[in-house]
């Protein structure tokens, strides 16, 4: 049986055509979702409720990348942002299988993605509040998120010192943090029957420059969809 995991992107992204399932930044994607329905009305503490609307949120909770965040350094906030990913290696060469019909290597590796959650306030104790429900909701909630996008390992969330927030003026940030892994795979061809193929178009050119110029125009017509 083949069984195809769900994709690694959080539901109500809307740059799909930027973001790619799998990428760091769908990774970013998932855990402001989930903050999102952490903090929902009915779902987290009375004090903090997020809205889609902002001006009736009582938290904002955002990618560390969205740069027009409305009511910044009014009402607390929480920001999702990653620092450096890595693509890791598990095994010699990333190479998990081979076909020989087609000379095709599987191959495969592990992504690392180390995220960090701020939340920030304008009080150092409610920011640290804050800090604290998320970091149980993350650990809480790990082994259901790891299954829910076919996540490889979550580490278990840590509870940074309350510091001021560097960007913000007069505000305070607790950050958590932990790391994301999961599966990344591809194919790859062998490199040296195309360069013979190039290698026999341009001897094509010396002999035929016509049969040439087929050549290329019948390469880039099997490339392309049909209309």
């Amino acid at each position: 049986m083949n069984i195809v995991p769900p994709p690694v992107r959080g539901p109500g992204q809307t740059i799909e055509r930027m973001i790619v399932d799998g990428s760091p930044l769908a990774i970013i994607g998932i855990f402001v979702a989930f903050l999102r329905e952490r903090f929902a009305p009915g779902n987290g503490p009375d004090d903090y409720q997020w809205y889609e609307d902002p001006y009736q949120s009582t938290i904002l909770i955002e990618s560390g990348f969205e740069p027009n965040v409305t009511k910044r350094d009014k009402i607390p906030g929480i920001y999702v942002d990653k620092d450096e990913s890595v693509y890791g290696k598990s095994i010699i060469g990333d190479r998990a299988g081979h076909t020989i019909h087609d000379a095709k290597d599987f191959q495969w590796c592990l992504s690392t993605v180390p995220v960090t959650v701020d939340c920030v306030s304008g009080r150092k104790g409610e920011s640290a509040i804050i800090g604290d429900i998320v970091q149980w909701s993350l650990h809480a909630s790990s082994d259901a998120i790891q299954a829910a996008f076919s996540l490889h390992d979550m580490t278990p969330p840590t509870l940074g010192k309350t510091v001021p927030y560097e960007d913000a003026k007069e505000t305070w940030t607790t950050p958590v943090s932990f790391n994301v892994q999961y599966n990344v795979r591809w194919t790859s061809v062998p490199v040296a029957p195309l360069l013979q193929q190039i290698a026999l178009r341009i001897r094509d050119a010396n002999a035929d420059p016509e049969t040439y110029l087929l050549h290329l125009v019948t390469g880039i017509n099997e490339t392309l969809p049909d209309s």
